[in-house]
């Protein structure tokens, strides 16, 4: 049994040698501070603050609208489906971001500003129809309902792109042992959001005295405010740099597309550049141009996170000497792309794009992506209809029960009860992740803890089936939060530690010879995508299986199984050079 961590070179390799500067090492062995941690993890924390108790509320406020459970679970498929589509493209365009405010804090202000929207939406729909209408329209109310929780499950699932390439950015150049903790850490704050989301929904708000509106409008006034400070610390701690890209010296244009013509290129004294800041000279057929404020012929060096980027204002660049021709070539080549680029075209391909992303990505995130498809497929199945399952397996509740009839008031007890069980389920994994499972992990290693997280939630969904009590049935959710802690931490380390050596670990890249700019971001995506995949097969095949049986128990079923499937997947998934070493040969 293997029971090392994974290994880490921090030593640079060949292709970073240029980025050898005394303040790149420094860099590369800098500490980051726990309060800096928990200050840019703080935005994770306040998106599971919503997300835990918006969605606590979503599906019972869906039925109780009018639709039915396989309308609410293919209204709860649509932003997934859209995420999956355009949050791969979103970290393209992050990765090769040269806004003065970084990569990914641009993208984070975007997301925000439209869950914030949501959740305004949401709750005061019948306000907002009166308003616009005059009357109180309940099919206006449904569309509105249906539109918010679109676009909070859209930006809630999108803002974690740019939050997690934002750690890895930061963890990049960091040591073994920081890794593990900035990881922890991200995980610990997901955790934290969870506990308050859910303790937010489980608190009787009437009984309170802090009532505004109904039940539902209070809580939801709640997180939007919980949300702010959150959102407003990250931005203000994640102090990124603006962007410096670099040029990529075996990056050729590809076939066809240099069609200007022989003349072009012929031009052998003949050089064109409109940049201030570039230098040019002239001598013997040669060219001296300094590239370094050059963003049109530049290549994402992808091994640069935003926090190294630009760190050091005294960096001295070499100039590139090339033949003045080439040169001629590399301005055409990039003045092509540049002016026949256009991004309708690929939206439209999002889809085949999103499929080739995942097929052609290499062997290693191939196979994590497997694994985290199917636990999330757990997880989503679990953490999403939990509620619900209670309110009418266990409590016998129905959700569409006229008001203040005793169906409806234990179907409300079932969904309190159940957030309670959730944010048991939030409070372990809160308080694994933060003070066992690094020691865990220096024992036994990260394989064993991810594949053992994995197989303790497989074992309390079994549990949950045959649940004789209420009881019985908070203390296995909590025992499940291990496995949460897992899968919210273990996939992103191993995406940084494959993109530590990018040559060694994703060896069968298709996109090695520079034909495609790929960054850390593009591969946290893929990963994002098995997320938002989870809940798109969830949707389509959740609800008609919950209306052909007339039960909420194939929810827990299928947490089950799919269970069973990430453990298997997670066996296979690549943790350190040895098993590379045995994948390579075929033995792994």
């Amino acid at each position: 049994m293997d029971h090392s961590g994974p290994h880490l070179d921090t030593t640079c390799s060949p292709s970073q040698s240029k980025n050898g500067s005394p303040e790149h090492k420094k860099a590369r062995g800098r500490v980051r501070g726990l309060p800096r941690l928990l200050a840019i993890n703080s935005l994770v924390c306040g998106v599971e603050i919503v997300s835990s108790a918006a969605f606590t509320y979503i599906p019972p406020l869906l039925l109780k609208a009018g639709y039915t459970e396989t309308v609410m679970t293919i209204i709860l498929g649509i932003a997934p489906f859209l995420d999956m589509m355009t949050v791969p493209l979103l970290a393209e365009w992050s990765d090769r971001c040269t806004s003065v405010l970084g990569r990914r804090r641009p993208f984070i202000m975007f997301l925000s500003t439209v869950l914030l929207v949501s959740l305004i939406l949401i709750p005061y729909g019948p306000t907002i129809t009166t308003i616009i209408t005059g009357t109180n329209s309940s099919k206006i109310n449904m569309i509105i309902l249906a539109v918010g929780v679109i676009l909070l499950d859209y930006s809630y699932q999108a803002l974690f792109n740019p939050c997690e390439s934002l750690l890895s950015d930061l963890m990049a150049t960091a040591p073994d042992w920081e890794q593990t903790r900035g990881f922890t850490v991200y995980s610990a704050g997901i955790s934290l959001g969870c506990i308050l989301g859910y303790l937010i929904v489980s608190i009787d708000w009437s009984s309170s005295g802090f009532l505004i509106g109904s039940q539902e409008q209070t809580a939801f006034s709640v997180i939007f405010i919980l949300f702010l400070p959150c959102l407003f610390l990250t931005l203000f701690c994640a102090k990124e740099k603006p962007y410096r890209r670099t040029i990529n010296l075996s990056m050729q244009p590809a076939e066809g597309e240099n069609h200007l013509g022989k003349d072009a290129a012929s031009e052998k004294d003949l050089l064109i550049v409109r940049k201030s800041d570039t230098e040019v000279v002239m001598q013997d057929r040669m060219t001296v141009l300094d590239l370094t404020s050059d963003v049109t012929i530049a290549k994402d060096h992808p091994s640069d996170g935003g926090y190294e980027s630009g760190s050091s204002e005294s960096e001295e660049t070499a100039p590139l000497i090339l033949p003045s021709s080439e040169m001629l070539k590399w301005r055409l080549f990039c003045d092509y792309k540049l002016t026949n680029s256009d991004d309708l075209p690929q939206i439209l391909k999002l889809p085949l794009d999103t499929w080739k992303r995942v097929t052609n990505a290499p062997t290693v995130l191939r196979r994590l992506f497997l694994s985290e498809l199917f636990g999330w497929m757990g997880f989503m199945c679990h953490n999403m209809f939990f509620t619900d399952f209670v309110g009418q397996y266990m409590y016998g509740g129905l959700p569409d029960a006229p008001e203040h009839t005793k169906l409806a008031i234990l179907y409300d007890e079932g969904v309190r009860m159940g957030s309670w069980g959730l944010f048991l389920h939030s409070l372990t994994a809160c308080l694994y992740a933060f003070c066992i499972q690094q020691h865990i992990v220096r024992l036994v290693g990260h394989r064993t803890v991810f594949i053992g997280g994995l197989f303790i939630f497989t074992i309390t969904m079994a549990a949950t089936i045959i649940s004789p009590t209420v009881t019985f049935l908070n203390v296995v959710t909590a025992l499940s939060g291990i496995g949460f802690a897992a899968l919210t931490s273990t996939p992103n380390m191993l995406v940084t530690l494959y993109n530590t050596d990018r040559q060694l670990y994703l060896w069968d890249d298709s996109n090695q010879d520079g034909s495609e700019e790929r960054g850390l971001g593009t591969d946290v995506a893929v990963l994002d995508t098995a997320y938002f995949l989870s809940q798109i097969v969830l949707s389509v095949c959740m609800g008609p299986l919950v209306d052909l049986t007339g039960s909420s128990l194939p929810y827990m079923i299928v947490a089950t199984l799919t269970g069973m499937v990430s453990v298997y997947c997670s066996s296979r998934v690549v943790f350190t050079d040895r098993h590379l070493k045995q994948l390579r040969a075929g033995a792994f």
